[in-house]
């Protein structure tokens, strides 16, 4: 589709529609309209929108008669974040990890409403009367991109290679393994040291993935570019900067899926250019779709804007490494010193959820600890008592194209300058700010998000607030060092439900007080959809079951 002329502001949104209607007349090919569009009512703050006639059904799921599921196609669907590496053992940025998901499988996966977690290459599994042994029955008969049978030796290497400290940044989410063991061709054994709940949860993250042992020996470094595993789709190109092309494994365990024949997802960091591209038809859909377009986008007939729960935080990230972020007293002030409920106005139309916490909401999350209200004389007052009594300078790191990020930066730079904090905005490239973050080479903001990987809160906690966890991330690169949150985040693990409710419940409460980022909100997960798009489903845990979609054209 052609861009738009330059006489045209890319945030004039009636300029934009005026200019895409004429595109469409003039390009018709590129169009395909499907009729039906829907609505659906949730709970609280989220509502999944639909354009077009008031028939029944979810938006972007179908309602067409069971067997009548078109097969094929090609699902085209832009995104703002790039993957780095698709290596399931290296990454901890999002734009790998959710197209890691696409291409392997793992032991466990979440379950369909995101409760918990369900069977996936372990067919059942069974726990000894003491909780430290889990036996696992192995699913038969699957096969790796390349055609060749997944082994138990597979199964075994990979997950020896997740539980490896040397050799993983995850191994902290098994510390209390101590080994695991094949008795049988379709049998794996995990032993613990200790009754350990969220076992079952972390072997469902993606550096649990079934991956080829031959291979991964073979050439470890290139496997991050050339990956192999049992997933519902194989990687055709990786193009950096560019693309990730998928498609169908041919050869994959559930039989009836995937229904498309391929996956293009193409890397669009500007918010304006994928809202284009979906309105023009050159994808399919569009994630991350900004709050202020979305009631815009959802009016059209042919687009559907399906916006769903997740757990998800977001804030700005802040390196108590760098003074004087190191004193709590700066931090508690820059949460007063934030206008959120303007920014809830402004940039998410009451949209989203004002944060009580420094993680996502999730099980266990206590709705009576405050939320850090907007008392500008107060942060004035803690700064005055800080070490940072004069003022400093604080440079902020913002993702290129993000427009979100970018109008909440403004707001805070604006509002900051009212308590003697000078904020000096970066813009980088999400993949350049992430590798800054990763090296600690950043002072407030680059990441700005956080999701779960699993459906309950134990991995978040561990990776955020353990400091003796993750390999190195120092509370995910926070560097916050708090004794009583790894007592706090350590014991959770060992305990029951009753002891774990209140154990993350204080930890909720003790990261509040300290301040740990700047607490903005819980998120949901906003996509536009072609009208043809069927079936398509953002888990809570922020990845998406492509292999479910299916296109009604």
């Amino acid at each position: 589709m052609s861009k738009p002329p330059p006489d045209i502001d890319p945030r004039d949104l009636d300029a934009i529609e005026k200019f895409v209607k004429q595109e469409i007349t003039r390009k018709q090919a590129l169009m395909r309209f499907a009729a039906g569009g829907t609505f659906l009512s949730l709970p609280a703050l989220l509502a999944a929108c639909g354009g077009g006639d008031d028939e029944g059904g979810e938006a972007g799921t179908t309602t067409t008669p069971a067997g009548e599921i078109k097969k094929g196609g090609r699902f085209s669907m832009a995104r703002n974040e790039e993957p780095l590496s698709l290596d399931p053992i290296v990454p901890s940025d999002n734009g790998s990890i959710w197209g890691i998901y696409q291409m392997f499988d793992q032991l466990t996966t979440v379950n369909e409403d995101s409760s918990g977690i369900a069977p996936s290459i372990a067919e059942s599994w069974e726990i000894s009367d003491d909780g430290t042994v889990y036996t696992f029955t192995i699913k038969q008969g699957v096969q790796f991109h390349d055609g060749s049978p997944m082994t138990i030796d597979d199964v075994v290497f990979s997950l020896e290679r997740v539980f490896d400290p040397e050799g993983s940044g995850y191994s902290f989410l098994f510390g209390a393994v101590e080994g695991v063991t094949a008795p049988d061709d379709s049998t794996v054994e995990v032993t613990l040291k200790e009754p350990f709940t969220p076992l079952l949860d972390n072997l469902n993250v993606f550096p649990a993935s079934i991956v080829p042992k031959a291979a991964l020996e073979a050439d470890a470094e290139g496997f991050a570019q050339n990956p192999i595993g049992t997933g519902p789709f194989k990687l055709q190109e990786f193009a950096k900067g560019q693309h990730v092309h998928l498609v169908k494994h041919d050869g994959y365990w559930k039989e009836d899926r995937p229904h498309v024949d391929e996956v293009m997802i193409p890397y669009v960091t500007d918010d304006n250019t994928r809202i284009l591209r979906v309105q023009g038809g050159e994808v399919d859909a569009a994630v991350a779709i900004p709050y202020a377009q979305i009631d815009q986008l959802d009016a059209q007939d042919d687009i559907d804007v399906q916006i769903e729960e997740l757990f998800r935080f977001d804030g700005m990230w802040l390196n108590h490494a760098e003074a004087p972020l190191d004193d709590v007293k700066v931090r508690q002030a820059l949460n007063y010193a934030t206008d959120k409920e303007a920014m809830l106005k402004s940039i998410f139309f009451d949209k989203v959820e004002i944060a009580n916490h420094m993680m996502p909401k999730m099980k266990y999350w206590r709705e009576d600890v405050p939320a850090y209200e907007y008392d500008p004389e107060r942060a004035k007052s803690l700064i005055a008592e800080s070490k940072a009594a004069d003022g400093f300078t604080l440079p902020i790191v913002i993702p290129t194209g993000d427009v979100i990020v970018q109008q909440i930066a403004q707001i805070m730079k604006e509002s900051y300058s009212d308590i003697g904090v000078d904020v000096q905005i970066t813009n980088l490239d999400i993949g350049t700010a992430y590798t800054n973050f990763s090296q600690f080479n950043y002072v407030a903001g680059s990441n700005w998000y956080i999701t779960s990987d699993v459906p309950g809160p134990d991995e978040l906690a561990a990776i955020q607030f353990d400091y003796s966890a993750a390999s190195g991330t120092k509370s995910f690169f926070t560097n916050y060092n708090s004794k009583r949150a790894t007592e706090l985040v350590q014991e959770a693990g060992r305990s029951d439900d009753a002891a774990r409710e209140q154990l993350l419940g204080d930890l909720q409460q003790l990261v509040m007080d300290d301040a740990v980022l700047v607490a903005l909100f819980f998120t949901p997960a906003r996509a536009a959809l072609r009208s043809h798009v069927k079936d398509f489903k953002t888990v809570k845990t922020a990845w998406w079951r492509l292999e479910d979609v299916w296109l009604d054209k």
